[in-house]
C-alpha cells in the first residue's frame, strides 16, 4: 500500500526528473537542428564559393587575354622605341661627324682669315695715318705731282668710282719721266678729295664695304703696284712701282697713306679671296647642320614621346600583372577554403545522417519521457 507522502515524494521527483529530461532533450534537439543548419550552410556556401571560382577563373581567362594583347602591344611599341633610338642615334652620328668636320674646316679658314688681317691692320694704320692738315694741303695743291694724282687713280679703282678713258700720257714720277696712263685726278679725284666725309667715307669702306672688291678691281690696280726686279720682266720705264710709298711720302704725307691703303687693301682682297669661297661654303654647310641639328632634336623629342608611351605600357601591363596575380591569389585562397569546407563536410557526412535521423526522434523521445520517468520515479522512490 503506497502511503499519501510516497506519493507525494513520486510526485515531487517525478517533476523534476521530467523537466530535467526534457530540457535535455530540447538542448539536444537544438544543437542537431543548429548543426544540421550549419552543415546546410556550409554546404551552400561551398557551392557559392565554387560559383565564385568559376567567375574567378572566367575573369582571369579574360585577363590572361588581355595581359597578353598588352604584352604583345608593348613588346611591338618596344621594338619601335629601340628603332627610332637606332635612327636618332644614326643622326646624331652624322651630326657630330659633320659638326666636328665644320668645325675644322671653320678653324683652317679663320686660320686663313687671320692670315689676312694685318693687310686689313695695315689699311686701316694707313687710314689713320692720314691727317687733316695733310688732306688740307693736298686740296691747296693745284698742280699735284704725278704720284700724288696716281695715288688717287688707285683709290677710285679700288673704292669702284669712275675714272676716265685708258689711254697713254707721258709722266713724270722721281724726275724720270715715262709713258703710264693718263690719270683721272682733275676730272674725277678732286671732287672726291672734295668731299668732307673723304676720310670716314675710306675708313667706312675698309671697315664695311672691303669684301666686295673683286679680282677685276685688283687687276686694274695692279699695274700702278708691279714691280719686278729682273729688268727682263719689268715693263716700265721707273725702276719702281708707280705707287711707291716712299716716293709718295715726299710729296705729300697723306699721299704715302693713301699708297698704303690701296696697297694693303688688294693684298687684303689676294690673302682673303681663298677664304671667303670657304667662308660662304661653310654658311651653308652650318646651315645644313642647324636643320640636322633641328632633325636630331624633332627625332629625340619623338623617340621621347615613344619612349614614355612604351613606359606607359609598361606600367599598365605591370599593374594588369598585379591585378592578376591579386586574381590569382583570390581564387587560390578560394579554392583552399572551399576543399577545406568539403573535407570538412565530408568527414561530417557520418554525424549528419545520425543527427538527421536524431531529429526525426525527438518528438517520439519527448512522449517517452513520460512513462520513462514515471518509471525511474517509481523505482526510486
Amino acid at each position: 500500500m503506497v502511503s499519501c507522502r510516497s506519493f507525494l515524494c513520486f510526485i515531487e521527483y517525478y517533476k523534476k526528473l521530467y523537466e530535467l529530461k526534457h530540457e535535455e532533450v530540447n538542448v539536444l534537439e537544438k544543437s542537431v537542428i543548429i548543426g544540421l543548419r550549419k552543415l546546410d550552410e556550409a554546404a551552400q556556401n561551398v557551392v557559392h564559393m565554387q560559383a565564385e571560382i568559376e567567375a574567378q577563373e572566367e575573369i582571369l581567362r579574360k585577363e590572361d587575354d588581355k595581359t597578353n594583347k598588352l604584352l604583345v602591344k608593348v613588346q611591338g611599341e618596344k621594338a619601335k622605341a629601340e628603332k627610332k633610338a637606332e635612327e636618332v642615334g644614326s643622326i646624331k652620328k652624322d651630326c657630330e661627324a659633320n659638326a666636328a668636320s665644320i668645325n675644322e674646316d671653320k678653324e683652317e679658314a679663320n686660320r686663313q682669315l687671320q692670315e689676312a688681317l694685318p693687310y686689313l691692320h695695315e689699311a686701316n694704320a694707313a687710314c689713320q695715318s692720314i691727317k687733316d692738315k695733310d688732306i688740307v694741303e693736298l686740296k691747296g695743291n693745284k698742280s699735284p705731282v704725278d704720284i700724288v694724282k696716281y695715288t688717287f687713280d688707285g683709290v677710285l679703282l679700288l673704292l669702284g668710282l669712275k675714272v676716265v678713258e685708258v689711254k697713254p700720257e707721258d709722266k713724270v714720277i722721281n724726275k724720270v719721266t715715262g709713258t703710264f696712263i693718263k690719270d683721272s685726278f682733275d676730272e674725277h679725284a678732286k671732287g672726291m678729295l672734295a668731299d668732307i666725309n673723304f676720310l670716314k667715307n675710306l675708313k667706312y669702306f675698309a671697315e664695311y664695304q672691303r669684301d666686295g672688291i673683286n679680282d677685276e678691281t685688283c687687276e686694274l690696280i695692279e699695274p700702278y703696284l708691279r714691280y719686278d726686279p729682273d729688268p727682263n720682266r719689268h715693263w716700265s720705264t721707273w725702276k719702281h712701282a708707280v705707287l711707291d710709298q716712299a716716293l709718295a711720302r715726299k710729296a705729300n704725307a697723306a699721299a704715302e697713306g693713301l699708297c698704303k691703303f690701296v696697297g694693303a687693301m688688294v693684298m687684303y682682297h689676294e690673302a682673303s679671296k681663298i677664304v671667303k669661297p670657304k667662308m660662304d661654303y661653310l654658311k651653308v654647310q652650318e646651315a645644313k647642320l642647324d636643320k640636322a641639328r633641328q632633325e636630331l632634336a624633332e627625332a629625340e623629342a619623338e623617340l621621347t614621346r615613344v619612349q614614355n608611351e612604351v613606359a606607359a605600357l609598361d606600367r599598365q601591363l605591370q599593374a594588369a600583372y598585379h591585378a592578376k596575380a591579386e586574381l590569382e591569389a583570390n581564387k587560390d585562397a578560394a579554392k583552399k577554403r572551399t576543399e577545406a569546407a568539403n573535407r570538412l563536410l565530408l568527414g561530417l557526412g557520418g554525424e549528419k545522417d545520425r543527427w538527421t535521423e536524431d531529429a526525426t526522434t525527438f518528438a517520439s523521445r519527448r512522449l517517452a519521457l513520460v512513462g520513462d520517468v514515471a518509471l525511474a520515479g517509481a523505482f526510486v522512490t
